[in-house]
């Protein structure tokens, strides 16, 4: 039997609940939970941990950016979407850096909210167990040259994150922050890098432009040919990757600036804003076809970005 997904939604509101559970329980492998405040969503992680939670962020008693921190510590393991609205920017921003995997803004809930939290399941599914030999481990390089094909994305990205987990480099939901990061790196090397396809190409025909030019470009030279290559170097202190497509790269001056949270709500550069978010550095070269993240940890092998916002 295929597995069965439990998903959390926490919102005050009784019909937004009900909008968020008529979109979920469409798919059939997700079985969703409501309730009405961070309170009483953290008694039933603590109780009954679910495979992923929805959260509003304005909320009584314990709001959405109170029961992400909470969740990373009751349950690390457990990644956090949050639903957001205009004038919520800024608490979003912030529960991104306190460990919420993503976000989804309500004005596109219906075309956004299925496809984001499938990524994330499907990156919460790739954490994998501790070697044996982790205490053995003190550094570690991967070095990959990948075709444009988006299913080898979840494998690279596992294979990325084991030398993390060999060498107890930061906790889980901050792993699963990585993840999400390389995630949006690597896609958009592929797809808007090397392929050239636009996402503006995503709001038309419900996406099938989009997704048609990327079939169609993925067989065609000289997109086909290219390739995406990806570095990374881990120590006891930090992770750092790189990763460059072979595309005629872009003015990275034209985007939006993926710091400003009033930019969450914008459909253009919400993978950069993303990476951003979880990363401590973040650059490209001069070209536009090479991105540079780096992830540093303290001496007890949590996340750094903890200590520097309180």
């Amino acid at each position: 039997m295929p597995r069965v997904f439990k998903i959390l939604v926490v919102d005050d509101s009784p019909t937004q609940q009900l909008l968020l559970r008529g979109v979920l329980e469409q798919e059939p492998d997700l079985e969703v939970e409501s309730c009405g405040n961070g309170q009483e969503a953290l008694v039933i992680v603590m109780q009954s941990p679910p495979d992923l939670v929805l959260t509003d962020l304005q909320m009584p008693e314990m709001d959405g950016l109170e029961l992400t921190e909470a969740v990373k510590q009751a349950a690390p393991s457990v990644p956090v979407i949050l639903t957001t609205g205009q004038g919520s920017e800024d608490i979003a921003a912030q529960a991104l850096r306190k460990g919420a995997a993503s976000y989804v803004p309500k004005r596109s809930m219906n075309s956004d909210l299925l496809p984001t939290l499938r990524q994330v399941l499907q990156l919460a599914e790739s954490e994998t167990g501790r070697s044996d030999v982790s205490d053995y481990v003190t550094s570690a390089s991967v070095s990959l040259s990948l075709r444009n094909d988006e299913t080898l994305v979840p494998g690279v990205i596992a294979r990325l994150e084991q030398p993390l987990i060999e060498l107890d480099l930061f906790d889980e939901g901050s792993r699963m922050q990585i993840s999400m990061a390389l995630d949006e790196a690597l896609l958009n090397a592929m797809i808007h890098g090397n392929l050239e396809v636009s996402s503006k190409l995503r709001e038309l025909e419900d996406g099938e432009a989009y997704r048609e030019m990327i079939d169609r470009r993925t067989k065609e030279s000289p997109f086909c040919d290219r390739r995406v290559r990806v570095e990374m170097a881990a120590d006891k202190e930090s992770v750092r990757f790189v990763i460059r497509d072979e595309g005629n790269g872009f003015d990275v001056a034209s985007l939006p600036d993926p710091t400003d949270p009033a930019n969450l709500e914008n459909v253009s550069g919400r993978g950069l804003l993303l990476i951003n978010a979880f990363m401590d550095s973040v650059s490209h070269n001069d070209v536009g076809n090479e991105l540079i993240m780096v992830k540093r940890c303290d001496q007890n092998g949590s996340d750094s970005s903890d200590e520097s916002d309180d």
